[in-house]
Protein backbone atom coordinates (compact mmCIF):
# COMPACT_ATOMS: atom_id res chain seq x y z
CA UNK A 1 0.00 0.00 0.00
CA UNK A 2 2.71 2.21 1.00
CA UNK A 3 4.83 1.56 -1.90
CA UNK A 4 1.61 2.70 -4.37
CA UNK A 5 1.25 5.67 -2.30
CA UNK A 6 4.56 6.72 -3.11
CA UNK A 7 4.10 5.83 -7.04
CA UNK A 8 0.78 8.01 -6.78
CA UNK A 9 3.02 11.17 -5.61
CA UNK A 10 5.25 11.06 -8.01
CA UNK A 11 3.06 11.49 -10.49
CA UNK A 12 2.44 15.34 -9.09
CA UNK A 13 -0.96 15.73 -10.07
CA UNK A 14 -4.66 14.39 -8.08
CA UNK A 15 -8.30 14.52 -9.47
CA UNK A 16 -10.74 14.99 -6.88
CA UNK A 17 -14.34 15.05 -6.75
CA UNK A 18 -16.35 17.09 -3.48
CA UNK A 19 -20.40 16.40 -3.58
CA UNK A 20 -22.84 17.45 -1.03
CA UNK A 21 -26.18 19.39 -1.15
CA UNK A 22 -26.65 23.54 -1.68
CA UNK A 23 -25.97 25.13 1.44
CA UNK A 24 -23.52 22.95 2.87
CA UNK A 25 -20.53 24.59 1.42
CA UNK A 26 -19.43 22.09 -0.91
CA UNK A 27 -18.49 25.55 -3.58
CA UNK A 28 -16.40 26.91 -0.73
CA UNK A 29 -14.63 24.09 -0.76
CA UNK A 30 -13.96 23.46 -4.14
CA UNK A 31 -12.38 27.72 -4.78
CA UNK A 32 -10.07 27.78 -1.75
CA UNK A 33 -8.58 24.56 -2.59
CA UNK A 34 -7.98 25.97 -6.57
CA UNK A 35 -6.87 29.37 -5.15
CA UNK A 36 -4.49 27.49 -2.83
CA UNK A 37 -3.07 25.73 -5.88
CA UNK A 38 -2.73 29.00 -7.75
CA UNK A 39 -1.18 30.18 -4.73
CA UNK A 40 1.57 27.13 -4.80
CA UNK A 41 1.72 27.83 -8.60
CA UNK A 42 0.49 24.25 -9.42
CA UNK A 43 -1.72 23.69 -12.53
CA UNK A 44 -5.46 23.26 -11.51
CA UNK A 45 -9.31 23.55 -12.87
CA UNK A 46 -12.41 23.45 -11.11
CA UNK A 47 -15.56 22.73 -12.17
CA UNK A 48 -18.90 23.15 -10.42
CA UNK A 49 -22.42 21.97 -11.12
CA UNK A 50 -25.60 21.98 -9.32
CA UNK A 51 -29.04 21.20 -9.59
CA UNK A 52 -31.80 24.17 -10.09
CA UNK A 53 -32.44 24.24 -6.53
CA UNK A 54 -30.75 26.94 -4.26
CA UNK A 55 -30.61 24.98 -1.10
CA UNK A 56 -30.85 20.95 -0.57
CA UNK A 57 -30.38 20.37 -4.15
CA UNK A 58 -27.24 17.97 -5.63
CA UNK A 59 -24.01 20.33 -5.94
CA UNK A 60 -20.78 18.57 -6.79
CA UNK A 61 -16.97 20.00 -7.67
CA UNK A 62 -14.23 18.22 -10.09
CA UNK A 63 -10.89 19.52 -9.20
CA UNK A 64 -7.61 18.23 -10.81
CA UNK A 65 -4.41 20.04 -9.97
CA UNK A 66 -0.75 19.30 -11.07
CA UNK A 67 2.57 20.45 -10.51
CA UNK A 68 3.56 20.47 -14.26
CA UNK A 69 1.58 18.66 -16.77
CA UNK A 70 -0.78 20.72 -18.86
CA UNK A 71 -4.64 19.98 -17.44
CA UNK A 72 -6.76 19.50 -20.86
CA UNK A 73 -9.83 18.34 -18.80
CA UNK A 74 -11.36 18.43 -15.20
CA UNK A 75 -13.83 15.23 -15.89
CA UNK A 76 -12.25 11.91 -15.55
CA UNK A 77 -14.16 8.19 -14.52
CA UNK A 78 -10.76 7.64 -13.07
CA UNK A 79 -10.59 10.20 -9.82
CA UNK A 80 -8.35 9.67 -6.68
CA UNK A 81 -10.19 11.32 -3.40
CA UNK A 82 -13.71 11.57 -3.20
CA UNK A 83 -15.47 13.89 -0.48
CA UNK A 84 -18.85 13.43 0.71
CA UNK A 85 -21.31 15.50 2.60
CA UNK A 86 -24.24 13.24 2.52
CA UNK A 87 -25.18 9.63 1.73
CA UNK A 88 -26.53 11.10 -1.82
CA UNK A 89 -23.78 12.55 -3.13
CA UNK A 90 -21.94 9.53 -2.20
CA UNK A 91 -23.94 7.13 -4.07
CA UNK A 92 -24.07 9.20 -7.12
CA UNK A 93 -20.71 9.99 -7.25
CA UNK A 94 -18.63 7.45 -6.06
CA UNK A 95 -18.58 5.06 -9.13
CA UNK A 96 -16.34 7.87 -10.69
CA UNK A 97 -13.50 7.15 -8.30
CA UNK A 98 -11.18 4.56 -8.98
CA UNK A 99 -10.01 1.46 -7.06
CA UNK A 100 -8.42 2.35 -3.94
CA UNK A 101 -8.97 5.61 -3.89
CA UNK A 102 -9.26 7.49 -1.21
CA UNK A 103 -12.37 8.90 0.87
CA UNK A 104 -13.21 11.24 2.93
CA UNK A 105 -16.94 10.83 4.83
CA UNK A 106 -18.73 13.63 6.74
CA UNK A 107 -19.96 10.82 8.80
CA UNK A 108 -22.49 12.75 10.90
CA UNK A 109 -24.66 12.91 7.98
CA UNK A 110 -23.09 9.82 6.12
CA UNK A 111 -24.79 6.78 7.50
CA UNK A 112 -25.91 4.05 4.77
CA UNK A 113 -22.81 3.90 2.38
CA UNK A 114 -21.73 0.66 0.92
CA UNK A 115 -18.18 0.22 1.62
CA UNK A 116 -15.81 -0.41 -1.78
CA UNK A 117 -12.42 -1.32 -2.72
CA UNK A 118 -11.66 2.62 -1.25
CA UNK A 119 -9.32 3.42 1.11
CA UNK A 120 -12.16 5.65 3.30
CA UNK A 121 -12.05 7.95 6.54
CA UNK A 122 -14.77 8.98 8.31
CA UNK A 123 -15.08 12.00 9.87
CA UNK A 124 -17.70 13.44 12.37
CA UNK A 125 -17.50 16.95 10.85
CA UNK A 126 -20.31 18.30 11.62
CA UNK A 127 -19.92 17.40 15.37
CA UNK A 128 -16.52 19.18 15.21
CA UNK A 129 -17.19 21.81 13.47
CA UNK A 130 -20.33 22.54 16.34
CA UNK A 131 -17.82 21.90 18.88
CA UNK A 132 -15.48 24.56 17.64
CA UNK A 133 -18.18 26.89 17.50
CA UNK A 134 -19.94 26.90 14.53
CA UNK A 135 -21.95 23.80 12.94
CA UNK A 136 -21.55 25.65 9.01
CA UNK A 137 -18.28 25.05 9.25
CA UNK A 138 -18.13 21.06 8.67
CA UNK A 139 -17.14 21.84 4.85
CA UNK A 140 -13.69 23.54 6.12
CA UNK A 141 -12.87 20.31 8.83
CA UNK A 142 -13.08 18.25 5.48
CA UNK A 143 -11.24 20.43 3.25
CA UNK A 144 -8.30 20.85 5.92
CA UNK A 145 -8.06 16.63 6.33
CA UNK A 146 -8.53 16.74 2.68
CA UNK A 147 -5.09 19.19 1.95
CA UNK A 148 -3.85 16.71 4.64
CA UNK A 149 -3.98 13.51 2.18
CA UNK A 150 -3.20 15.58 -1.19
CA UNK A 151 0.11 16.75 0.70
CA UNK A 152 0.94 13.20 2.44
CA UNK A 153 0.22 11.01 -0.85
CA UNK A 154 -0.06 13.05 -4.27
CA UNK A 155 1.48 16.60 -4.17
CA UNK A 156 3.26 19.49 -2.43
CA UNK A 157 0.48 21.03 -0.86
CA UNK A 158 1.18 23.08 2.35
CA UNK A 159 -1.52 24.52 4.92
CA UNK A 160 -0.71 27.87 4.48
CA UNK A 161 -1.56 27.97 1.23
CA UNK A 162 -5.00 26.60 2.37
CA UNK A 163 -5.75 28.95 4.78
CA UNK A 164 -4.75 31.99 2.16
CA UNK A 165 -7.40 30.13 -0.18
CA UNK A 166 -10.05 30.50 2.15
CA UNK A 167 -9.21 33.84 3.01
CA UNK A 168 -9.49 34.74 -0.73
CA UNK A 169 -13.06 33.53 -1.05
CA UNK A 170 -14.08 35.05 2.84
CA UNK A 171 -13.97 39.12 2.78
CA UNK A 172 -14.55 39.14 6.63
CA UNK A 173 -11.62 39.04 8.21
CA UNK A 174 -13.34 37.29 11.64
CA UNK A 175 -14.59 34.50 9.86
CA UNK A 176 -11.08 34.29 7.90
CA UNK A 177 -9.71 33.84 10.83
CA UNK A 178 -12.25 31.50 12.31
CA UNK A 179 -11.36 29.63 8.76
CA UNK A 180 -7.74 28.89 9.49
CA UNK A 181 -8.55 27.46 13.33
CA UNK A 182 -10.92 25.00 11.55
CA UNK A 183 -8.55 23.74 8.53
CA UNK A 184 -6.07 23.55 11.46
CA UNK A 185 -8.08 20.85 13.46
CA UNK A 186 -9.16 18.87 10.07
CA UNK A 187 -5.49 19.02 8.82
CA UNK A 188 -4.55 17.60 12.52
CA UNK A 189 -7.32 14.54 12.18
CA UNK A 190 -5.19 12.78 9.70
CA UNK A 191 -1.80 10.93 10.14
CA UNK A 192 -1.98 11.65 14.01
CA UNK A 193 -4.10 8.52 15.64
CA UNK A 194 -7.42 10.50 15.70
CA UNK A 195 -8.99 9.55 12.34
CA UNK A 196 -7.79 5.63 10.81
CA UNK A 197 -8.29 4.65 7.64
CA UNK A 198 -11.60 2.18 7.73
CA UNK A 199 -11.50 -0.86 6.11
Amino acid sequence: MKKKAQSEKETGKVRIVIGGSGGQGILTIGKALAAAAIKQKLEVSCLPSYGAEMRGGYVYCTIVMSESREIYSPISAELDIGLFMNDSSYKMLASYLKKNAYVLLNSSLVKNCQKKNFRTFEIEATEIAEQLGNIKNANLILAGALGNIISRNFLKFNISSLYSGVAEIMSDKKMSEQGRRIIKAGWELIGNGRCQEKD
